[in-house]
């Protein structure tokens, strides 16, 4: 993306230049092509600017952010040990987190703040932050008969999501407050990631590298 601007800023500086030459240059033919060379610096520094935009926007929509990682481990047929490692520690010294939960799915739920769609343009990304891990099981039947096991990544209350939750319907540069969760089936042998996005929150099985 970085040659798109530049290209877009030079173009646009040779428009600019054949204009400025146009008023300068004496006699009839001599001012219209430099007038026809400023037009057509101009129309491609217009689609070059248009496809910068339509970029920087599929960009902006589709970006995806690394939360943390997660193994599991089975305890029993029921029960689970979950390791939890947030991207901020990943590289360095990890800090991880391990909880026992039940049931044969785990889920991450947290907090969005999702600003209005001019200011992801801008590239300022959704506001976030993980509460909790949980344990559920995909049958009904048996999520009803078991205890929920919940533990949390951040025990204090978010204070942020909570004021601009309330603000939300003053706040024109919001588009939406709310929670959001995204759970899969304990595996084992993988190493699921977490990711945020613009809409909430993803989990991907981590691939290997080639």
């Amino acid at each position: 993306m970085p040659w798109l601007v530049a290209a877009t800023v030079i173009v646009w500086l040779l428009c600019l230049a054949a204009l400025f030459q146009a008023c300068r240059v004496r006699g009839l033919v001599r001012r219209l092509k430099a007038l026809v060379s400023a037009a057509l610096w101009g129309m491609l520094g217009t689609l070059l600017a248009s496809l910068l935009l339509v970029l920087t926007a599929f960009q902006a929509f589709s970006d995806e952010t690394l939360v943390g990682r997660v193994t599991t481990r089975r305890l029993a047929a029921h029960e689970f040990e979950l390791t939890y490692t947030p991207a901020t520690s990943l590289g360095r010294d990890p800090l991880p987190l391990r909880v026992r939960l039940q049931g044969d799915q785990w889920s991450i739920s947290g907090g969005i703040i999702k600003w209005h769609p001019w200011l992801t343009v801008l590239g300022l990304k959704s506001y976030h932050k993980p509460l909790r891990l949980s344990g559920q099981f995909a049958d009904l039947a048996q999520q009803r008969a078991a205890p929920p096991t919940v533990e949390p990544l951040d025990p204090s209350i978010d204070r942020m999501w909570e004021a601009l939750y309330w603000a939300d319907p003053m706040l024109p540069f919001i588009e939406a407050v709310y929670g959001a969760a995204a759970y899969a089936y304990v595996e084992p042998n993988a190493t699921q990631e977490v990711y945020v996005t613009p809409s909430g929150y993803m989990i991907k099985r981590s691939r290997p590298a080639l």
